[in-house]
């Protein structure tokens, strides 16, 4: 039961940054979704190489997030992740505590609609920036200690009060971190006239197992290399003003953990749309 732990959507490290985009419409030209979410991390054990691991200290990993798209024509759009993190820990039975804040994987990406029928289909691409703060002496970093680059394709469809679809892209990181494959799928029905319940499903699974596991003294819990996990969760959407602004929460059970913490977290995100 130690492995099971609610994980959310939104921020936690880099899959959670991509869930904003893998929904397959896109923005209209000129048209502006943007989102500022906050999420806080809080753990005291995590999932090291196949074995449940007692930290001795209590860690925090609370993140402030931008998330924007821009239509920049009716089939293209243009997504950016500004994400501002402040990490920290203290050690159990001592006045022993480290802290760290700065900018973590700033994300650029770009999705096109390929396909725009009954079922919609699109492409994209992200670029996860290795702009992070990390300091080895604190044991503390703001991300992951590499450059990513991950192609997607999205498939999804509406029908009714109902929606679905579904993602896959693949991870290439630099800095000897390892690849991995991202799944993820949503159904989401308009329980109220200006709300929605979803269900979701994310997953992200290494592909190959590189060095950086061992030698890169940079990374902390919250963001080592050869980081798996599934997740099935509960996403609530409501918007106060129809195509204006409305409030986000996400909470997810997430199993099949390794190389990541084992701990509740929650996300809030207000957003707005012209």
């Amino acid at each position: 039961m130690k492995k099971i732990a609610l994980s959310v959507v939104i921020t936690l490290l880099f899959i959670g940054q991509n869930i904003n985009a893998q929904s397959t419409w896109t923005r209209e030209k000129n048209k502006v979704y943007a989102q500022l979410s906050v999420t806080g991390l809080f753990y005291n054990q995590i999932e090291y190489h196949g074995k449940t691991t007692d930290l001795n200290s209590d860690y925090t990993d609370i993140t402030t997030q931008l998330y924007g798209e821009y239509g920049i024509t009716n089939k293209l759009e243009a997504q950016l992740i500004l994400p501002f993190k402040s990490v920290s820990y203290q050690t159990n039975g001592t006045n022993n505590s480290q802290n760290l804040s700065g900018l973590g994987n700033l994300t650029i990406g770009l999705k096109y609609k390929i396909y725009d029928h009954k079922w919609k289909i699109s492409s994209g691409i992200q670029y996860a920036a290795n702009s992070i703060t990390k300091d080895a002496s604190k044991s503390l970093s703001t991300g992951f200690n590499a450059n990513t680059i991950l192609p997607y394709v999205t498939v999804g469809t509406s029908h009714g009060k109902w929606y679905y679809f579904g993602n896959i892209g693949y991870g290439y990181l630099d800095n000897n971190y390892s690849d991995y494959i991202k799944l993820s799928a949503e159904v989401g029905y308009n329980i109220i006239p200006k709300g929605y319940i979803i269900v979701a499903f994310d997953s992200r699974n290494v592909v190959s197992k590189e060095n950086a596991f061992y030698n890169d003294n940079n990374q902390w819990p919250s963001y080592l290399d050869r980081q798996t996990f599934d997740a099935l969760g509960l996403k609530l959407n409501y918007e106060f003003k129809k195509d204006k602004f409305g409030v986000n929460f996400s909470t997810f059970g997430a199993f099949g953990i390794d190389n990541a913490p084992l701990a509740p977290t929650l996300n809030l995100g207000l957003y707005t749309k012209f």
